[in-house]
This record gives structure tokens, sequence and C-alpha cells, in this order.
């Protein structure tokens, strides 16, 4: 039995054939085509490196000196009359602000009355007595000259009229204390200010003798429009504060508010313990928010750059050898040196990179460079 004759190819099948392997090629370059894309970089890798990033901008920096104080009376005072005596009158209250000039306290002054009208009748008594001393005195002259008299006498009627006129000095002086001690009776403020004590009550006996707690007061006066603040400052700072300089008062009391100030004195010694300079700051009050014995905080801008690139703190690595930060390129850090300025409130002055610049400021510390990294808010 013969066999069957093997088909020849036609054209037609050899046509397929042909587009069939052509499909089979384009496939293969398709999967390799994918295969390039998955190796490229990614930012949702598992493999990059979470960052927190920061764009660099441009603006003002200031370099700002903070220190604690205390705010004390511009001036302050603890008034007490001279002479002694119960308490006649207070006519203020704790508290209050008075006037220089204006009436604190008075004494009741009935004694020293009738001791100044006592002085002034020993005072005539003793102008009496030294005008007959002069006139005996006068004809005790005229006789001595013409003989008519001794030595004895004329030299006895020179000494009582010497001793007349020293009694009546002495007569007028201590009419004199009387009337000046009168006159104190009244006690005045010598500054505008507040009352800030009051130690005694209308009544008492005041008593001008110094007490165990220092000298006896029966007002106390604080001015505290301007109010005082002293601050210290480090050597390192000295050449950069001076007289004139603005200041920025913030206290706890008032947190929403900055007061202002102006430095006034800068020590001409270092305090001998602390090794410190004195700062003097007088700050207007007048709405007397500003009370002595508060805490304050006076801030002193030492440096200031008005058109500067400024990144924080943290962006910068090794600030004192080889200064550089981590910049975005798009999903990689790239290590860019930079050059260091003012150290700011707000970070660094640097050159090296433009403002709009991506700098990371978490996890770039040991970052490599050309890391993948992936930026997380």
């Amino acid at each position: 039995m013969s066999s069957a004759p093997t088909p020849r190819p036609t054209a037609a099948s050899t046509l397929h054939a042909a587009a069939a392997s052509l499909l089979l090629l384009l496939a293969a370059g398709c999967t390799s085509d994918a295969s390039t894309e998955a190796a490229a970089p990614d930012a949702n890798s598992l493999s990059a490196v979470p960052v927190r990033d920061v764009t660099a901008e441009r603006g003002e920096l200031h370099r700002t000196l903070s220190l604690g104080g205390v705010a004390e009376s511009w001036r302050s005072a603890r008034l007490a009359p001279p002479s002694q005596g119960v308490v006649r009158s207070i006519p203020v209250t704790l508290g209050q602000k008075v006037e220089r000039g204006q009436t604190l306290a008075e004494l009741d002054s009935d004694t020293l009355r009738l001791q100044a009208e006592a002085g002034q009748r020993a005072v005539d008594l003793a102008e009496l007595q030294l005008s007959e001393a002069t006139r005996a005195h006068d004809r005790a002259a005229r006789l001595h000259a013409e003989g008519a008299i001794a030595d004895a006498a004329f030299e006895q009627a020179t000494l009582a009229r010497d001793l007349g006129a020293a009694q009546a000095a002495q007569a007028r002086a201590s009419v004199a204390v009387v009337r000046e001690q009168l006159s104190s009776a009244r006690l005045v403020a010598p500054f505008d200010g507040i009352v800030t004590g009051i130690h005694l009550e209308e009544g008492e006996f005041f008593s001008a003798m110094a007490a165990m707690g220092g000298p006896p007061a029966l007002i106390s006066l604080d001015a505290i429009d301007p109010i005082r603040i002293d601050v210290h400052i480090p050597d390192v700072d000295l050449a950069r504060v001076e007289a004139g300089m603005a200041t920025g008062i913030h206290t706890d009391a008032w947190p929403d508010r900055e007061f202002p100030g102006e430095v006034t004195l800068v020590g001409a010694a270092a305090d001998p313990g602390a090794r410190t300079f004195l700062v003097r700051i007088q700050a207007p009050n007048p709405e007397g928010l500003l009370k002595p014995g508060l805490f304050v905080e006076a801030r002193l801008v030492l440096e200031s750059r008005s058109d500067a690139v400024v990144v924080p703190d943290r962006a910068v690595t090794s600030p004192d050898s080889e200064p550089f930060v981590m910049v975005l390129d798009g999903n990689l850090a790239r290590k860019q040196p930079v050059r260091l300025g003012l150290r700011g409130d707000a970070g660094w002055e640097v050159e090296g990179i433009e403002p709009g610049t991506q700098v990371i400021v978490e996890g770039n510390f040991g970052l490599p460079d050309g890391s993948l990294v992936r930026p997380i808010q």
C-alpha cells in the first residue's frame, strides 16, 4: 500500500508563519521594556528613605539676645517727715497716682504751733535784752572815753552786750527749727508716682527714730512710668550693645503684647562674680501694666540681614568643618556644599543654593549622596 504524498507549503501558509514570528518578537520586546521600566527609581519603593523637607526662602534674618530681668521702679522713695507726732490725716490711698507737690500725709501740728509761739516770745525777750545791753554799752563807751569809768566797768558792759547778742541768736535759731518742723509736718510727693505703701494709720504716733527694719517711713512712693529693667550680658556680646538700642519687652502677664524699650546704660565694668555687664533698659509704661517685681524678658536684636537665603538649623550638616545640605533632586537626595553666614533666630544664612530649593531637614544626617528618598508630610 503506497503512502500519501506530503503536501507542499503554499504561499499563504508561509505568510502566516512569518506573521506569527513577528508577533512573538514584538511580545518579547514589550516584555523587555516593562522590565526596564520596573527597574527605574520609584519614590514609593520600600528601599526609599523617608525624609522631611522645607523650601529655602529669601528674607530677613535676625539674631536676637533674650535676657531675663525684673521690672523695677524708675524712682522709689520711703518718705517720712523729719518731725514726730500723731498722724492727723492721710489723704491718699494705696495704689493712687499722685503728682509732685501733692499732700500725702499730715501730722498733728498743734504742739509745734505752741512751741513756735513760745519760741517767738523768747526771741522778742532776747532782742529787748540785747537792745538794753547795747544802749548800756554805748553809754559805758562814752564814759570810758572821758575817763569817768574804769576799764573793768567798760569790759563788763561789752560782755553783757555780746552775751545778749548770743542769746538773741540762739532764740531765733530755736524758733526757726520749730517753724521748719511745723512746715514739714505736711508730707508732700517729691515726684510723680504711685503710692505703694502706707505704713501707719491716722491717729497713730509717728516717731523719727530708726527702727530695726531701717529708717522709718510713713509713705512709700514709686515712679513706674517709665519702668526700669536691669539685665546682664556676656562679654562676647558687649560690642554689639550700646545706649539708644531698641528692645522688646515680653512678660507672661501679657503674653500677646510686646512693650517697647530702649537701652539707657551699658555698664563700664564687669560684675566681679558673674563676669557679665549691666545693661539698663527704660520702657514707657503709661498704662502701668509693667509693675515693680514683675519678671520680664528683654529681647535685643544684635545682628540682622535684610536679603538672605535662610534654611533651618537642622538642615545644615557639619557646620564647624565643611558644611553642606541635602537637597531633593526628584526622588534622590543630593549633597550640596554651602557657605554659612549669620546664624539667626530662624536658622542659617547660606550661600550655594537658590531660593525655592527643597532642602531635607529630617532624615538627612548620615544619608549618602544619591540616596533614593521618599518625602513625607
